[in-house]
């Protein structure tokens, strides 16, 4: 593999370096896939000797092995802070306006795909997909089961999933829901005081139309006009206008999409917007970007929060994303982008309140040029380009006989590294067999100059397991850079799908 050699004599003074997670300032920007820590197993995985593992298809590699899942996400920002609730494992709170997350296991821990929370008459109402109705005074629980929503199911009604639960500023409840491979997005009222009881009849809000919306259509390329899994619903009343968001296209396809119709009232009647889809993403590190929930946050800002699409074992097998949204000049709900790059998070202020910061770009683009592995054989090894391919569904992993495996990549020219982001697979996940997820240890050293190598991230006694780790590093200029891969928990391949070093070129 070709490399480039410089003469140039490199040098910045590093700061304090080394520090445990707990022990880091909290950084001003983020980068996704979000870098949240304990990834569940997936639903579908967590006992492959069983029987309960999901339809044939939905295995991407020929054979059932175990993945790790977070999708489908509700967000709900309340006292300063953020709270996700995901499918598969629940909760995940971020005192830092989302540079990180910290989980708070409630005792509701899989309801369900697709859990909805929403705070109503001062306690919070939460579900999943056919699920119970629970209520808590606090977003964190305990909570307390109310009972099931006494809706029966019949004719053209679809079965109660991917629920969404909505508190109007009036006090009223509504209940929108719908998953099935040709129908559309269901909407009732529910009696306010008791959340069990249906006020009215149920009517369908949004309609199936893949003719006159192709992108609704499942398949990569949305080549399938007679499916499309219409899905993940979520209100949102921004001005006066109610914004009913939906998914479409096949979670498990790069093509997954989420798109808005607008309406005067919580039930209609609702028409879509001219812009459509509002978030679609089907090249690059993050696609699949579909199936969460549009909140406003600090300042009254818009946040998006939606599912990405991984899909290497499994078709379920996703992460999760955020990034801004807003009203546009014609009142028309937006996503601005799906982004994979580091951005600029808002700032909380000395005097309690926070910058009122749209995200934007920090201008921090990939440094990583050739690429090569090196272990104990010394040797450059070509499937370290996996490690760069910004793909989720590609990987890098070391021979057996490597010792302190390690990636190292060229800059095409002197630069300076702000950050650095690691996406990890856990090759030969097995809970059965005791090979458990856990953290990885590891350092990332930059070349100061030529054969000066300077550690920037040492996580070498990292205690936290994070199958994606975004960490900012103090501004160094460099030539090179290297991951050094010192422990993994047992049973696992210490594998790495991306390895990307962010800074600009000098």
């Amino acid at each position: 593999m070709k490399c480039f050699l410089y003469s140039v004599i490199l040098a910045l003074s590093i700061f304090a370096l080394g520090r445990s997670q707990a022990d880091d300032p909290s950084p001003s920007t983020w980068c996704n896939p979000l870098s949240i820590p304990n990834y569940p197993i997936g639903r579908f995985a967590r006992d492959l000797s069983g029987t309960d593992t999901g339809p044939e298809w939905m295995w991407r590699l020929g054979y059932k092995q175990q993945f790790r899942e977070l999708a489908d996400v509700t967000a709900l920002w309340h006292d300063g802070k953020w709270f996700l609730y995901p499918s598969v494992d629940m909760a995940w709170v971020s005192e830092d306006l989302g540079a990180t997350w910290k989980h708070h296991p409630l005792n509701v821990r899989d309801a369900g795909y697709a859990p909805t929370i929403v705070k109503h008459r001062n306690r919070f109402l939460l579900m999943a997909s056919n699920s119970p109705i629970y209520a808590s005074e606090s977003p964190l629980g305990p909570f307390e089961e109310l009972g099931r929503i006494e809706l029966q199911r019949s004719g053209t009604l679809p079965d109660f999933v991917d629920p969404m639960l909505f508190s109007d500023s009036d006090d009223r409840l509504f209940y929108y829901w719908g998953c099935t491979p040709a129908g559309g997005i269901w909407g009732v009222e529910l009696n306010a005081a008791d959340p069990t009881q249906v006020i009215g009849t149920p009517s369908e809000l949004i309609p199936f139309d893949s003719a006159k919306f192709p992108w609704e259509a499942v398949g990569a390329w949305n080549q399938n006009p007679r499916t499309g899994w219409m899905e993940g619903a979520w209100m949102l009343k921004r001005n006066g206008k109610y914004y009913l968001t939906y998914s479409a296209g096949g979670t498990e396809n790069r093509s997954y999409a989420m798109g808005a119709y607008v309406g005067d009232s919580p039930l209609g009647p609702f028409t879509p917007q001219n812009r459509n889809p509002i978030l679609r993403t089907v090249d690059g590190l993050i696609t699949g970007t579909a199936h969460g929930s549009i909140v406003a946050g600090p300042n009254d800002e818009l946040w998006a929060f939606y599912s990405v699409r991984a899909a290497v074992v499994h078709a379920f097998e996703r992460r999760l994303g955020m990034d801004r949204a807003d009203i546009d000049e014609n009142g028309e709900l937006y996503v601005r982008e799906a982004t994979s790059l580091p951005q600029h998070l808002p700032q909380r202020l000395p005097n309690g309140t926070v910058s009122p910061a749209a995200a934007h770009s920090t201008g921090w683009l990939p440094m990583n040029g050739e690429l090569r592995t090196i272990g104990s054989t010394n040797a450059p090894n070509l499937e370290g380009r996996f490690a760069v391919d910004n793909d989720l569904c590609t990987w890098w992993q070391p021979s057996t006989e490597d010792q302190q495996p390690t990636l190292t990549t060229d800059f095409l020219l002197p630069s300076t590294i702000h950050a650095v982001r690691i996406i990890w697979r856990d090759v030969g996940l097995n809970t059965q067999q005791g090979a458990d997820a856990g953290p990885m240890r590891y350092r990332v050293e930059l070349e100061t100059r030529r054969d000066q190598w300077t550690t920037v991230i040492d996580r070498s006694r990292n205690d936290d397991d994070l199958l994606i780790d975004y960490r900012e590093s103090p501004p160094t200029t460099a030539i090179r850079a290297r991951l050094v891969i010192l422990e993994t928990p047992a049973g696992i391949t210490p594998a790495v799908s991306e390895f990307t070093v962010f800074g600009r070129t000098n």
